[in-house]
């Protein structure tokens, strides 16, 4: 017998073993209503344009199937509260938490009984299991998010890597005011489920505009971030990232140039003045409206990814650049890949990783160096000191708790590099092809 059996019959038979008449009752009715749009802590100059909306729907798409979980809901019973039930759901959360997570299908149902029957001290637990997430969100009283926002971000709308059908009309890439959608009409004309939107907010007095697009043919995926305006490799490599592991991208507009009205978008992260003090590029502080509006896009299920491109070598050593992979600063330590790859392993092109550690005790930032090396990717660690802060987006996210952050660096102009390195990453991160 599978060592799965007892465990799957036990939770899968404490609706009848905890049921009886004096409290067996229908299960309430599942509905998923939309979060509270963000509320953004009034700051002087800071108004919203176009506050965002909630992405998830009040029904299911018409046509899509119901999970498993769901369409058995009214066959759970309402949640009992005796000290025995109490403890007889422990133990099925201990038994399912040692199950591979590979057959996590497996137990669907157990999991979802599981969290109808688990007292509310106890459900946290469930969301570290394999599925435990979505069986807390179908079952009654179940939260839609899985873990807190960090402390001083707006608690944003549902994320975009949840969403169902996005809240504004898709528009059509021709004619669509951003010079990076339009050029690549030829793919959304041959990729039906990637829908295009623009978000709008001011702040200082800077009318920023984003542009967004996700991939309608799955509920999850990544999130992408591109925030230069003139790094078009950035923008094209995430579009194909989008297509292929669904997902969404944002990009900020700024007239196809680096900085907007005077201001790099990359040293634009800080919710206080006290967080901000030692950052010398940021023109106006603090900027709670941006650093929301964009990390608002970013769900902890999955980690924080960007995508930049610069120049042909490091200015320090004859080339055209600020970064490169041969060389390590205060801040940067590079690691040139031991199994290059022509046409992938050039110094400018490269993984960038953050951690609040240096990186030789960071097992997991190791961990993620030898598999990129090899792969023939180079490798770039930056260590995040608040004492160093530059307000950039990898500082904020690393200091924030945002999530895990992971920056594909390329080259302008190498696509073919810039795409071949979210494969990689993504095959690392295993998030699977929809291709």
């Amino acid at each position: 017998m599978s060592r799965l059996a007892p465990v799957a019959v036990l939770a899968l038979g404490l609706p009848a073993l905890l049921a009886d008449a004096a409290h067996a009752q229908a299960a309430p009715e599942v509905t998923v209503a939309p979060l509270p749009e963000a509320q953004v802590e009034a700051q002087p100059g800071f108004s919203l344009l176009a506050p965002p909306q909630s992405l998830r729907p009040q029904d299911r798409p018409e046509g899509l199937a119901r999970p498993e979980a769901l369409a058995r809901a009214d066959e759970i019973p309402a949640r009992p509260q005796d000290p025995e039930t109490r403890m007889i759901a422990r133990a099925v959360i201990g038994m399912l938490s040692s199950t591979d997570s590979e057959r996590a299908s497996e137990i669907d149902m157990a999991l979802a009984s599981a969290a109808a029957l688990t007292p509310e001290p106890e459900r946290a637990l469930i969301s570290f299991l394999p599925g435990g997430e979505e069986a807390l969100a179908s079952a009654p009283d179940g939260s839609l998010r899985p873990r807190a926002r960090p402390e001083g971000l707006a608690p944003a709308a549902s994320p975009v890597a949840w969403y169902d059908t996005p809240d504004q009309p898709c528009a059509a890439a021709e004619g669509f005011p951003d010079p990076d959608i339009r050029r690549n009409a030829a793919s959304f004309a041959a990729d039906g489920d990637l829908c295009i939107t623009r978000q709008g907010f001011s702040e200082h007095g800077r009318d920023w505009q984003l542009t967004v697009v996700r991939n309608l043919s799955t509920r999850r995926g990544p999130v992408w971030a591109v925030l230069h305006d003139n790094e078009n490799a950035a923008f094209d490599a995430a579009l194909y990232a989008v297509s292929k592991y669904g997902g969404a991208l944002v990009a900020v507009e700024a007239g196809e140039n680096r900085s907007f009205m005077g201001q790099d978008p990359n040293r634009n992260f800080a919710l206080t003045a006290a967080t901000a003090a030692t950052c010398r590029d940021i023109s106006q502080k603090p900027t709670p409206g941006f650093t929301n509006a964009i990390s608002g896009f970013f769900s902890q299920r999955y980690p924080v990814l960007t995508l930049h491109n610069n120049d042909d070598g490091y200015s320090g050593a004859g080339g055209a650049g600020t970064i490169s992979a041969r060389r390590s600063s205060a801040s940067m330590t590079g690691l040139m890949t031991p199994n290059p790859v022509p046409g992938l392993s050039d110094e400018d092109n490269a993984i960038l990783l953050a951690g609040a550690q240096p990186l030789d005790q960071n097992r997991s930032a190791r961990k993620a160096v030898q598999a990129f090396h090899g792969a023939g990717v180079n490798v770039i660690y930056e260590h995040v000191r608040p004492e160093r802060n530059d307000c950039s987006f990898s500082f904020f996210t690393t200091m924030s708790g945002l999530g895990e952050y992971y920056n594909i660096e390329a080259q302008h102009g190498a696509l073919q590099a810039q795409k071949a390195m979210v494969d990689v990453l993504m095959s690392y991160l295993r998030i699977a092809s929809l291709w």
